[in-house]
């Protein structure tokens, strides 16, 4: 139930009368995104399972974290209370990549942190169960095709869609903390590696270790986050490219918040 880190893969696109998607001059990566990637609130029950599917492919058949499934969807009981995101590609329409959002609810309605991981946690300040059900939640089965990893340069593509490769796996970050945002859960948990968390706060996300290490796929860690924070420490760059991402967000979705959502004005 943790975030992971994706490995390369071999897939291909096989359209090649595909011309490749135009975009207008911009001066970063940062800026060139949205004309390449859009993000997307699966609400239809067709577009959870293209990320079931997408999550099996990563999961289950490349990195062989989770057994092989029939139907060829990898699903858990985390599901259900789950907000789930999707990068998309603009010339293809393919998924780049997808993050969960577990909510929890009742007392009995653990995170997968809480469930797997428990005897891990050392800061009982900064614990789960230190906050109200209603404005915790955990980002969880992060997962980016090894083709996007990867970056290279495919017959269909362009050099800037690739270069842009890089960010798919930051930017369901930062759509993770808007969500978050939008629903009252300020209190946000990952499991991740804590080179990966040292990476991140470069950027301006600043995961904070509240457990020791443990081997879940690799060594990982608890962490935390105070989803508030991030529009205070995000780098310049990051914080433009998380308010193009928002803006792509919610003019594609019917609502202003996510059903899902169950408070608003978090206050601890």
């Amino acid at each position: 139930m943790t975030l992971q880190s994706v490995a390369n893969s071999t897939a291909m696109l096989e359209d090649h009368n595909f011309e490749p998607y135009k975009v207008p001059p911009a001066n970063t990566i940062h800026e060139q995104f949205p004309h390449y990637f859009s993000a997307t609130l699966a609400e239809t029950e067709q577009q959870k399972q293209r990320i079931y599917r997408l999550r099996h492919q990563v999961y289950c058949e490349e990195l062989q974290f989770e057994p092989e499934r029939m139907d060829g969807e990898e699903q858990d009981d985390f599901d259900s209370r789950s907000l789930h995101v999707a990068i998309n590609k603009l010339s293809s329409d393919a998924l780049a990549g997808t993050v969960r959002i577990v909510t929890s609810q009742f007392n009995n309605e653990q995170l997968p942190l809480e469930h797997y991981c428990s005897n891990a946690l050392t800061n009982t300040v900064l614990a789960p169960n230190n906050f109200s059900r209603q404005h915790i939640c955990e980002i969880s089965r992060l997962a980016v095709p090894a083709d996007v990893r990867s970056r290279a340069l495919l017959s269909q593509q362009v050099a800037a869609e690739v270069n842009c490769n890089k960010l798919v796996a930051i930017s369901l970050y930062l759509v993770a903390q808007i969500l978050c945002l939008r629903a009252g859960r300020i209190h946000a948990y990952v499991m991740v590696e804590p080179a990966l968390a040292r990476a991140l706060r470069r950027v301006g996300i600043h995961f904070v270790q509240i457990g020791q290490p443990v081997n879940l796929n690799g060594l990982r860690a608890p962490h935390y986050l105070d989803v508030r924070t991030m529009t205070a420490t995000l780098k310049p760059d990051y914080l433009r490219l998380r308010t193009m991402l928002e803006a792509q967000l919610f003019n594609k979705t019917k609502h202003a918040r996510p059903s899902i959502a169950l408070c608003y004005s978090a206050k601890d």
